[in-house]
């Protein structure tokens, strides 16, 4: 897939909940992709996959908990079962709530940009879908000369508001992931 030079607002509905389209059809952000119910974990995963993503940019740290203290349940060996080995899982740790270096926002964006190269439609999570996915896709917006830092963080609450659940939520979540998003030069 080329990355237009000019942005076009999405049109597409989403697969499922707590996700917007970046790019329709082509690029996808949101929550942690699983659920802790078996059924409705396998159901998510198969709307995703069916949507054609390929490639998930898991910006969890390895061993997070949810908001009650528990491990987020494994989705790589759900992806495995209905992709076969058609799909790739790359892990970009960030701390919940934080940054990260320079260096490893450009290792990010250029898996985000391999992927979609080769026609491999791309979701790219955190655990909310806000604070670490939203810097991430404000970055890969500026990288790409989609959107100014005068009005990349207008332009994502924009993307948001597919996400009806928590549109409304501040994104990126902080001052020091607002600051990232408004110095980024890669």
């Amino acid at each position: 897939m080329k990355i237009p030079s000019v942005f076009d607002k999405p049109v597409k509905p989403t697969p499922c909940s707590r996700t917007y389209w970046v790019l329709d059809g082509a690029l996808l952000a949101g929550a942690y992709p699983g659920r802790p119910d078996p059924a409705e974990h396998q159901q998510r995963l198969q709307s995703l996959f069916d949507a054609g993503m390929r490639t998930f940019i898991n910006l969890q740290e390895e061993g997070e908990t949810n908001n009650s203290g528990k491990p987020f349940v494994r989705y790589d060996n759900g992806l495995r079962e209905l992709a076969g080995g058609e799909f790739a899982h790359l892990r970009f740790p960030i701390p919940d709530g934080g940054t990260t270096t320079v260096d490893r926002m450009r290792s990010i964006l250029d898996a985000i940009d391999v992927s979609l190269a080769a026609d491999r439609p791309v979701y790219v999570h955190c655990f909310g879908g806000m604070g670490r996915t939203g810097t991430t896709v404000c970055c890969w917006l500026l990288r790409h000369g989609l959107t100014t830092s005068a009005n990349v963080l207008d332009l994502l609450t924009q993307l948001r508001q597919a996400d009806v659940q928590r549109a409304s939520w501040k994104a990126p979540e902080n001052a020091s992931q607002e600051a990232f998003v408004l110095s980024w030069t890669g």
